[in-house]
């Protein structure tokens, strides 16, 4: 199930697919209204405004899947397209497969820095958009080549990603919201659908939870938790969520009542029959997580962490737009008849063409970094 939307210079193509046997309700969105408007047959109207005219009544009309046209009073911006099955009586949000935002005519920019951006419906969003970057971080910067060739928007959001990517490693926190299980594959999960990624299952030890009563996830923050279980390879498994407190921001969930506390007795058993005492007595206990990190939608990340990974992806796009823009050029000079020009640039074998940029912000990122490293998590210390 899944709706897609392209735009053309006067019109917008949108494709449901799903079963064709069904009937759905189609609705529509303008980026600065952010009102969801509905399909009639004459065009998209909010339902919950129309007066009831006897003369020219108004409903939502039901279409099949496939193939729709739009053309219907559009305006250069920015519109995203849901549908929901119409057998479906008072719907909630969750029941609309919603379509990414879509560019129609020439809108003006659209981004974070521009104040108009927000996360569509159904869809985590993008941390920032290319019109951040063409007219804001690299501002002046022509984004063609010299030899006619434009860098498109789609190259620009792959480095958005990368830079994504390249923080939540540096910074040791998922950003871009994911959800894991752990041993997925065991339990005939399946990915995309019920998880994103698997984890392995957390081990128990009597000593950390006499010590600490907690686990720390592998990844953080986290947005919910759904499952917590102490596995028992050899039998049944004993749900600890109800009596679990989260650390959202550290990634942490704590025990209330810690879960298994072993008699002497128990213990003299197990370091008498361990082959390496109690401690390996139990190799059979694990912990059994599921849970969601990162921010729920892009409009959640803090401000700062949104402006250092939009310097880490200006850091790259200057580079390579550089050497579009001059690629191994260094200085010329031109003499004729006592008259003589010449011209110089920062470009060398060993600087890019936006020298002096990319340096102010590598200084900017490297001082973020060390300033926040452990801002979202815990400072290691060791002891001797």
């Amino acid at each position: 199930m899944s709706i897609i939307a392209e735009s053309t210079s006067n019109k917008i193509l949108v494709n449901i697919n799903d079963n064709q046997e069904k009937t759905f309700f189609l609705e529509r969105a303008f980026y600065k209204t952010r009102q969801w408007k509905t399909w009639t047959g004459e065009g998209f109207f909010n339902l919950d405004e129309l007066t009831q005219d006897e003369e020219n009544p108004k409903k939502a009309k039901e279409i099949f899947a496939g193939d729709f046209i739009d053309s219907f009073s559009l305006e250069d911006g920015l519109y995203e397209y849901r549908y929901i099955d119409s057998k479906i009586e008072n719907p909630k949000e969750t029941d609309y497969i919603s379509s990414k935002w879509i560019k129609f005519g020439k809108p003006d920019c659209i981004g974070y820095t521009f104040l108009n951006y927000k996360a569509p419906k159904g869809d985590w969003g993008s941390i920032m958009t290319p019109d951040d970057f063409r007219y804001t971080y690299l501002w002046g910067t022509d984004f063609k080549a010299t030899n006619g060739v434009y860098f498109t928007d789609e190259q620009v959001q792959f480095f958005i990603n990368e830079a994504t990517s390249y923080m939540e490693r540096v910074l040791n926190i998922t950003i871009i919201k994911k959800r894991f299980s752990t041993q997925a594959s065991d339990r005939n999960l399946k990915k995309g659908i019920d998880y994103d990624e698997e984890e392995s299952a957390y081990d128990f030890s009597y000593r950390k939870i006499q010590r600490y009563g907690m686990i720390q996830t592998k990844h953080r923050p986290i947005l919910n938790c759904t499952k917590c279980e102490l596995l028992n390879k050899g039998g049944s498994n004993m749900d600890l969520l109800p009596s679990t407190v989260i650390d959202k921001k550290q990634g942490i969930i704590k025990f209330l009542k810690r879960p298994f506390i072993p008699t002497d007795k128990a213990r003299g058993i197990s370091t008498a029959l361990g082959r390496y005492g109690s401690e390996t007595f139990q190799p059979h206990l694990f912990y059994l997580i599921d849970y969601s990190a990162g921010f729920e939608n892009s409009d959640e990340v803090p401000e700062d962490l949104r402006q250092i990974i939009g310097k880490v992806c200006a850091v790259s796009l200057l580079n390579i737009i550089g050497d579009g823009l001059m690629s191994g050029f260094s200085s010329s000079s031109l003499s004729l008849d006592g008259i003589s020009e010449s011209f110089s640039s920062t470009q060398s074998a060993t600087s890019a063409y936006f020298g002096a940029r990319i340096k102010v912000y590598q200084d900017e990122i490297k001082d973020y970094i060390e300033k926040n490293k452990y801002r979202f998590g815990f400072l290691p210390m060791g002891a001797i």
